[in-house]
């Protein structure tokens, strides 16, 4: 990604911290100068040119379209002539993983924790749209205990034929 490990600027975002990388890009999170805040972006590696990208975009736009608690807000797309990445919002917090290993949990917690994320889903699903990845490493608990999650790359129902890219690992985020 030509990304150095020291501070970089992309557009008005100056990239922080190296969150984590998958098989579709790198997460990093990033201050937004316009909005004075804290942010997470994804910058998409895209192997395929141009129709990827098109996709990608088109994935990005409709997870955007999602407004629930349960589910990570996407503030913008961008796109420039190297690479489309993804801004969104920064979560604080551990993935369901870490939170279930952190310390004993009752069946009343991991089920109220579960029904949330299964809410975001639910979110999604009326959206038509589908999580391709969905597992404990994909669904963050914020420091207020709130389940989020992030959609990495969703893929319309409308297109169930066409090839799904391998997903950016959603807990980076």
């Amino acid at each position: 990604f030509g990304i150095a490990a020291e501070p970089q600027q992309l557009q008005h975002y100056i990239l922080l911290d190296e969150l984590g990388r998958g098989g579709m890009g790198v997460v990093y999170a990033a201050y937004d100068r316009k909005s004075d805040r804290k942010v997470a972006i994804k910058l998409l590696r895209l192997r395929d040119g141009r129709e990827q990208q098109l996709r990608l975009v088109r994935e990005a736009k409709a997870m955007a379209k999602i407004a629930h608690p349960n589910v990570v807000q996407i503030h913008e797309i961008g796109e420039t002539e190297e690479m489309t990445y993804i801004v969104m919002e920064y979560i604080e917090g551990v993935t369901l993983r870490q939170w279930l290993s952190n310390a004993p949990r009752s069946i009343p917690e991991i089920l109220a924790t579960f029904v949330a994320a299964g809410r975001g889903l639910a979110a999604a699903h009326a959206k038509g749209l589908v999580h391709r990845d969905f597992k404990p490493d994909n669904v963050m608990i914020r420091r207020d205990n709130r389940v989020v999650m992030d959609f990495g790359f969703a893929r319309a129902l409308a297109d169930e034929d066409e090839p799904a890219p391998s997903p950016v690992p959603l807990a980076l985020c």
